[in-house]
């Protein structure tokens, strides 16, 4: 049967995101950074936190680096696990340029347009399908929800009742059933929404416009390639891969707490990144300035840190998984200009299957 997908059309087809839309969302997101930010630095006297930075040992920041390293290659590993799920083989080293270069993107664009691209430019580089991409992008996102939800719960069941904002605690709670009720959808009735979306397609077919007829296709595309990679040993796998992954970037914030001399604590770790991961849902600047501040700066104050070392806490955390990861992804894009070359090859190579 012929696709209609849009999702695997050429990419010169695929316009960028413009308008007015647009630009209001990254004001909102701008003005939102900065009045975190407000909130952040209006208790703050500069000079202790540049003593706090000063006495920082910074030995720990290698041992952070190097745990979060280890958790991106679990990341790397489990995005090749899923794309072969979905069908075609590749290799976790082929999978590493393309997700570091996405997480690069995304650190320094708004909107997650990283993601954008990993979905839809990225896949030419590795031969596979936009729909396959970006089924696998859903499910990582949905499965690294659960799993910060998790170390969340297990974080707030060390702390005294209370001592969580009641707004957090409500966050958690809508969020833990969305995101559960989303994964047993997809475990469990993904083959009747392509049914229900095809067969909805089909009877508008005749008098409705050909654009949204190509929309209901590419959403059962795409929820056919969910149904692909959903099925229970991939998401128990995906799970398991993705307790190695946060357990790495944990591994980071704990070291940075230690390296500003607060207390060592495993709940306390949880808490801190569980909060400031979290809150890059937020819409915000580019970088997600402001709201990560926020989060990580109240958890270290939950956590009995005081206002000077809750503040060097917060921009350690953010640099710490902010500046490795676009290096990386901007070195990756520097030396593997394939990234974006076979992209247009492909756009190329479909106009000129359509002009013969």
């Amino acid at each position: 049967m012929e696709s209609l997908t849009m999702l695997d059309e050429p990419v010169a087809s695929i316009k960028p995101m413009k308008g007015k839309g647009g630009i209001v969302r990254l004001i909102v997101g701008c003005a939102l950074s900065a009045v975190c930010l407000y909130f952040v630095f209006r208790n703050i006297k500069f000079e202790e936190v540049g003593r706090a930075l000063a006495t920082f040992h910074w030995p720990y920041l290698i041992v952070g680096i190097l745990s979060l390293a280890i958790g991106y290659t679990a990341r790397i590993f489990r995005w090749k696990l899923l794309l072969e799920a979905s069908g075609p083989k590749v290799t976790t080293a082929a999978c590493a340029s393309p997700f570091l270069a996405s997480i690069a993107l995304n650190n320094v664009l708004p909107f997650r347009l990283g993601d954008v691209v990993r979905a839809l430019v990225f896949p030419a580089a590795l031969g596979v399908t936009k729909t396959g991409a970006t089924a696998t992008l859903v499910l990582e996102r949905l499965v690294d929800l659960l799993t910060l939800l998790m170390c969340l719960a297990v974080a707030a069941s060390f702390f005294p009742k209370g001592a969580l904002p009641a707004s957090v605690v409500d966050i958690v709670i809508v969020l833990a059933v969305l995101g559960s009720a989303a994964l047993l959808s997809l475990i469990l009735f993904t083959g009747l929404i392509v049914r229900l979306v095809r067969w909805f397609a089909t009877r508008l077919q005749p008098k409705a416009p050909e654009k949204l007829i190509s929309v209901l296709h590419a959403i059962a595309d795409l929820v056919e390639a969910l149904q692909s990679i959903s099925r229970m040993r991939t998401i128990i796998a995906a799970l398991a891969i993705s307790f190695v992954a946060w357990a790495g970037e944990l591994g980071l914030y704990l070291a940075l707490m230690q390296g500003i001399g607060m207390v060592f604590s495993l709940p306390g770790g949880l808490l801190l990144m569980s909060m400031a991961t979290i809150a890059t849902l937020v819409p915000s600047s580019p970088g997600y300035v402001g709201p990560y501040h926020l989060a990580a700066f109240t958890a270290a104050h939950l956590m009995g840190g005081s206002a000077t070392q809750a503040m060097t806490l917060a921009v350690l955390c953010h640099l710490g998984v902010w500046l490795p990861t676009t290096i990386a992804g901007a070195t990756v894009m520097l030396f593997h200009r394939n990234l974006f070359n076979a992209a247009r090859n492909q756009a190329s190579r479909d106009a000129s299957g359509d002009q013969a």
